[in-house]
């Protein structure tokens, strides 16, 4: 079943809730009432996004923006890279240095195909090393860096990753600035609690 027919089928359920008393009025035997509640619209809420946000990230669109960094390099704390997590910052920082000539960054944790950590670093500042302290680090068997020449790009490419990977220790955080391109499915999700909220608002 394709998503756009997934979202269709939970719209109409929210419908046929809404609607059910109307529908009682005119046809008694119409059946037992659905319940309408706040919980049952906040599900409602998840699931359309669910299928939307699915939906988007096939299209040509995000698959443009997904492919829409300036530069990609590739590092993997293996052996040669120092003994523990500070030896291996050290090594990464100048390597750091060396490779990437952009102060503009997303980068993504991974152990094999799992992604861990999706951030970024705007103006050179926050660096991966950070995360080199976490627990989860110990897990990571690469880390991938996108340049961008424009820091206005980045922390949309940064949301468009998380929605794509669904990391284990990171999430969402949509760009609050002004001049920093909206996330078009941050924008969709908030798109869809708005109306759906005007549309089934309760007491």
């Amino acid at each position: 079943m394709s998503f756009a027919k997934q979202f269709d089928d939970e719209l109409s359920r929210l419908f046929r809730a809404r609607t059910h008393e109307l529908k009682s009025y005119m046809w008694p035997t119409v059946g037992a009432a659905p319940q309408l509640t706040r919980k049952r619209v906040k599900k409602g809420i998840q699931g359309l996004q669910s299928f939307a946000t699915a939906d988007y990230l096939r299209s040509k669109d995000a698959k443009r923006i997904l492919r829409s960094y300036d530069h990609k390099r590739q590092w993997q704390p293996k052996r040669g890279k120092g003994f523990g997590a500070r030896a291996k910052a050290k090594n990464f920082k100048a390597w750091f240095d060396k490779k990437i000539k952009t102060k503009n960054c997303v980068y993504a944790f991974w152990n094999g195909s799992r992604c861990l950590y999706v951030g970024r670093t705007l103006s050179g500042k926050g660096r991966p090393t950070s995360h080199f302290q976490k627990f989860w680090f110990r897990q990571t068997t690469r880390i991938d860096i996108f340049g961008f020449d424009r820091k206005r790009d980045v922390p949309r490419f940064e949301c468009m990753l998380t929605h794509r990977w669904e990391p284990v220790h990171s999430h969402v955080t949509p760009a609050s600035k002004k001049y920093y391109t909206v996330c078009p499915v941050c924008d969709g999700k908030k798109f869809i609690s708005d109306q759906v909220k005007w549309l089934f608002r309760l007491r």
